[in-house]
């Protein structure tokens, strides 16, 4: 037999789900089982997709801190394109270039780190990696559309019933 609310496998005499915790009224026999979400898919793609946002970030910035690179150097090796200038922005402003996107890109690549913790705890099903996930996934929610989507789909992976029930069950087991 299998609970009618989440599909677990139960015992024949069994009155209560030792999975979901719902009352057996009439439970389904074992050859038909319900379709219970696959927990263990969504969290994988989750991990992954954090680890994929992180990666895509961090080639954002190595682009930020070489082109930025290139764009000083070719400011500095050919003076005479400043000619067209704002004549309001004085020339140094231009040698700032490349410091500048250095700084930006390098900021980027730091916070490309904590996404690729938080992707590589979920896959492992560790308690701190779903922290780290929910953390970051408040503030993905400001990266629209992308970064938005992502943190809806892991609120709902890791703070639905199933989901937390399925990781806390699993990261108990994995963290032995």
């Amino acid at each position: 037999m299998h609970c009618t609310h989440c599909g677990f496998e139960l015992d024949s005499n069994a009155r209560f789900c030792s999975s979901c915790g719902s009352a057996i009224g009439e439970a389904l026999p074992a050859t038909a089982p319900v379709k219970a979400r696959d927990w263990d898919l969504h969290v994988s793609v989750l991990g992954w997709i954090m680890i994929a946002h992180a990666a895509i970030t961090a080639l954002i910035g190595l682009i930020v801190i070489f082109g930025g690179q290139v764009a000083g150097q070719f400011v500095l090796q050919n003076p005479r394109i400043l000619d067209n200038a704002d004549p309001d922005i004085p020339p140094e402003a231009f040698a700032l270039i490349a410091p500048i996107t250095f700084l930006v890109g390098v900021i980027l690549l730091i916070v490309s780190v904590p996404s690729v913790a938080a992707g590589v705890g979920l896959l492992r099903y560790r308690s701190w990696g779903r922290v780290l996930t929910l953390i970051l996934s408040v503030l993905k929610l400001l990266e629209f559309p992308l970064g938005t989507i992502t943190a809806i789909y892991s609120f709902w992976v890791l703070l639905s019933r199933g989901g937390k029930t399925f990781f806390k069950e699993r990261a108990a087991r994995a963290e032995v």
